[in-house]
């Protein structure tokens, strides 16, 4: 299916996010459009009228409508990071590669682009990502910290433990000893 018009949504994080939206565009009356994290495709084109009644509806639910492309740019790019880490898939090649080859764009470009929006790195956003899903799975009770490090595809468990500890400052052991799991909104996660 072809479609004529894409908006692209701030703070779509998880399938729920997915199913709030498709809920909002179906309060419109509009059976032609397909929604996946971060975007919304219609088949004929959206008017104005419409536009604006989903930004208001999006936005009491914690989305954001967003109409300039560089802010685009950063949501499709940590749309890309959060689908990677919370679907545990391995990088099988260097994160700036796939960025770049996925949203066709100079990985540099991007980069500098999210640094000055967001104040961290690419690559620490991705990694505060994976922190955040270790904890998730810390918080479950169900996968010793050796298996979490293999779901997460860490190299080991040192290697788990040295990026833990970077990020919150005690090891997972004593963050699951101390049993206070403080987790973050995965669209929320920044420095």
């Amino acid at each position: 299916m072809k479609y004529s018009t894409t908006l692209y949504i701030k703070n779509m994080v998880c399938h729920r996010c997915v199913l709030m939206i498709e809920q909002e565009v179906s309060k419109l009356g509009i059976l032609e459009a397909v929604v996946s994290l971060g975007e919304i495709h219609f088949k004929n084109e959206l008017s104005s009228e419409n536009t604006l009644k989903l930004k208001e509806q999006i936005e009491q639910l914690g989305f954001e409508l967003l109409i300039q492309k560089q802010d685009i740019l950063i949501e499709r790019i940590k749309q890309l990071i959060i689908e990677l880490v919370q679907q545990d898939k391995k990088l099988t090649t260097n994160l700036s590669y796939l960025i770049s080859e996925t949203l066709a764009m100079d990985y540099s470009y991007a980069s500098k682009l999210f640094s000055e929006r967001e104040l961290l790195t690419i690559e620490k956003y991705y990694i505060y990502q994976r922190i955040e899903r270790v904890k998730e799975y810390i918080s479950y009770g169900e996968l010793t910290l050796v298996e979490i490090a293999n779901t997460m595809y860490y190299n080991d468990l040192s290697h788990l433990s040295k990026q833990f500890k970077s990020v919150m400052g005690v090891s997972p052991s004593q963050y699951k000893k101390e049993q206070n799991y403080n987790r973050n909104y995965i669209d929320k996660i920044i420095t």
